[in-house]
């Protein structure tokens, strides 16, 4: 019996799921020795191995599949596994309507099978399973941003520009993102504020920013924090939330993976810096 599967089932034991902007994210383990049957999936998927090895067959055809593969599987694919000697974790991540729509509207469509066995759109996989675990706030903008660079990378569309300096829109774009730090963004928001296709929008960023937009916020936040931590009469909790953090605990974590110092550990540095500077 041939099974398809409805939108955000995968098999497999779920370690992790999450669900954003039209996407189904999900990370999977699959057990040593385990089968799958011939199914589909309603809706299609690309799927970064992350431990593990097994044979896939689909279309006639087979590969063997292994960590840092990643791996188009477009709406209705029939396909079954034969996991190996050591259990597998996979990220999947399920492409709703909108963004198959968005595949159109750039001229790309999503009904072959297509592999990549490492190379720099199973690096952009790695990153966006590392924003899915990672979470919080500042993760949702990164998740939409490297999903659009990994589909424009599917479509085998790289940015050109003119000119070896920022676009203007680039530069209004960044001006936008840079006055809401403390609002929730979405990056197709931000693309249609300076009429770019958000798919375009995310790999021109990259390209002149070294980091998709996501990232960019992220550090921008934490710059705008330790500005004004040396203000002792502003709580740490209220810091966070005007610098657009979900929580203090979240804005420790990310302060910490910037500077290697705790909020309150830098507050103490920059205050001590403060007293002891030299009279001008």
């Amino acid at each position: 019996m041939r099974k398809q599967l409805e939108p955000g089932q995968f098999y497999g034991h779920t370690l992790l799921k999450r669900s954003l902007a039209d996407l189904t994210l999900a990370e999977n383990e699959y057990p040593a020795h385990s089968h799958l049957q011939r199914h589909s999936h309603e809706r299609g998927y690309f799927c970064l191995i992350l431990r593990g090895t097994y044979c896939e067959n689909y279309s006639r055809r087979a590969r063997i599949c292994g960590p840092m593969m990643l791996v188009f599987h477009p709406p209705g694919e029939r396909h079954s596994e034969a996991f190996d000697a050591e259990p597998v974790v996979s990220f999947n991540v399920e492409l709703g309507a909108d963004w198959l729509c968005r595949l159109r509207e750039m001229g790309g469509t999503f009904d072959q099978p297509i592999e990549f066995r490492g190379g720099k759109i199973a690096t952009l996989g790695l990153r966006l399973f590392q924003e899915f675990a990672r979470g919080g706030t500042g993760s949702d903008l990164a998740i939409e941003s490297i999903t659009m660079e990994i589909l424009a990378a599917y479509m085998g569309r790289q940015p050109t520009t003119a000119h070896s300096e920022n676009p203007e829109w680039l530069r209004r774009a960044s001006d936008n993102l840079d006055a809401c730090l403390d609002q929730p963004l979405s990056l197709r928001r931000v693309a249609h504020s300076v009429g770019v296709h958000p798919v375009y929008f995310a790999t021109v960023f990259r390209q002149f920013n070294g980091c998709s937009a996501g990232e960019y916020v992220r550090r921008r936040r934490v710059e705008y924090a330790r500005r004004i931590l040396a203000n002792p009469k502003i709580p740490l909790a209220q810091i966070a939330l005007d610098a657009g953090f979900a929580d203090q605990s979240h804005f420790t974590r990310t302060y910490m993976r910037y500077t290697g110092r705790t909020p309150s550990q830098d507050r103490t540095f920059l205050r001590f810096k403060t007293r002891h500077a030299p009279a001008s």
